[in-house]
């Protein structure tokens, strides 16, 4: 766990150097911000608010906010940083400077992995509390005299689709690291646009229910079937494969 760390901090510092990162802190404060305003004010100018009937709506509402916000951010981290520093070492040929020393490759492959997903998370976790603590304060809690917080939508929201693309993140990583990082961002982009259009699509015809616990456990389902591809790639990481993949092998 030590060298995991020491890896995931040496990793930390290069991202939160780069002009990308200092960009992703504004853009999800400025996402933040104006889902918080906007939802609110578009909340309090409806005359069903405080109608009993109102809860399954409004726990649609905060279940969208608990599941695209995260979406959004840790997709936008992945994207942009799972690939990047494992490009940058093998260029300039750190990968065979790091291969030469005691930490192995399964190291390396969860310390980069944790330095990309744990400032995503993080952020995306104060984003989606900022939301939706605004939008009962401000809206829900006077109308209907109490919070709508359904658990099955935090629980999908702040465990299950954050273990979903930890999962993803660890499987870009490891291919980057043993083949074209390039190729690693192919199944990035198929499950992130499949989910960001596939979500909207199944919840206008009523498929499914963002806010329900059989929702929940089919996603936890669909996690650990990738978790399990994943572990299942781990023996291509060795210092072997990594070496060769930086020399273009």
């Amino acid at each position: 766990m030590n060298r995991i760390g020491i890896v995931m901090k040496r990793d930390y510092r290069e991202i939160r150097r780069m002009a990308a990162y200092r960009i992703m802190l504004i853009i999800a404060g400025a996402i933040t911000l104006a889902a918080a305003i906007g939802i609110s004010i578009a909340l309090s100018r409806q005359p069903w608010l405080g109608a009993p009937e109102a809860r399954p709506m409004l726990e649609l509402f905060i279940g969208l906010v608990l599941y695209f916000l995260p979406l959004g951010i840790l997709l936008a981290f992945i994207w942009t940083f799972a690939s990047l520093p494992v490009t940058r070492e093998k260029v300039n040929g750190n990968i065979e400077a790091l291969m030469a020393t005691p930490l192995s490759p399964q190291v390396l492959w969860l310390g980069k992995s944790f330095a990309v997903f744990l400032p995503a998370y993080i952020i995306s976790v104060v984003a989606s509390v900022v939301v939706v603590l605004v939008v009962n304060l401000s809206a829900i809690l006077p109308n209907t005299g109490g919070f709508v917080l359904p658990v099955p939508t935090l629980v999908l929201g702040f465990v299950v689709n954050p273990l979903l693309f930890l999962t993803l993140l660890l499987f870009m990583v490891l291919f980057s690291l043993v083949n074209n990082p390039d190729i690693a961002l192919a199944p990035s982009f198929i499950l992130g646009f499949g989910l960001m259009m596939g979500m909207p699509v199944g919840l206008g015809l009523g498929t499914f229910d963002v806010a329900s616990w059989s929702f929940t456990l089919w996603y936890l389902l669909g996690t650990a079937v990738l978790l399990v591809v994943t572990l299942s790639f781990t023996r291509l990481l060795t210092r072997q494969n990594i070496v060769l993949s930086s020399k273009g092998g």
